[in-house]
C-alpha cells in the first residue's frame, strides 16, 4: 500500500465511511449531503482531488467567474483548475487540485476538500 492509498484509507475512516480505496480505474466519488460531489483520481505521480457543484442555467457565467478566480488566486493556497462537466443531464462546475503521491496525507486531503468547497462558495457568491 503506497502513501496515497494509506492517506485515502485514513481519510475514509476519519469521515466515517470506513477505509476508502480507488476503484480499478483509479478513481472514487462521494456524494455530499450538500448536493456536491467529492472525487479523487489517480494521476501520473499523484492524486487529483475535485469538488463538483451542480449548476443550472447560469453554468456559463459561473464557469467564467471560476476561470477568473483561478487566475487571480493561483498563488494562494492550492492552485485550482476548473471545468464544466455534463453528467446525467446535469451540469457540474468542478474545482480541482493536485497532490504529489509522496507527500499526500489525510490532513492534506481533508484541507484540500475544505479549500475547494470554500473556493466554489466564493465563485458562487462573487461578482467577478
Amino acid at each position: 500500500m503506497n502513501n496515497a492509498d494509506q492517506a485515502l484509507a485514513a481519510l475514509g475512516q476519519e469521515w466515517g465511511f470506513g477505509p476508502l480505496a480507488l476503484d480499478e480505474r483509479g478513481s472514487l466519488a462521494l456524494q455530499a449531503e450538500s448536493g456536491r460531489r467529492v472525487g479523487i483520481e489517480r494521476t501520473t505521480g499523484g492524486l487529483a482531488v475535485y469538488v463538483a457543484a451542480p449548476v443550472e442555467y447560469d453554468a456559463g457565467a459561473l464557469l467564467l467567474r471560476a476561470f477568473k478566480r483561478a487566475h487571480h488566486t493561483r498563488h494562494e493556497g492550492w492552485p485550482v483548475q476548473v471545468a464544466l462537466r455534463n453528467q446525467g443531464h446535469r451540469h457540474w462546475l468542478l474545482a480541482l487540485t493536485r497532490y504529489d503521491e509522496d507527500t499526500v496525507a489525510p490532513a492534506g486531503l481533508r484541507a484540500g476538500v475544505d479549500y475547494l468547497n470554500r473556493w466554489l462558495d466564493a465563485v458562487r457568491d462573487s461578482a467577478y
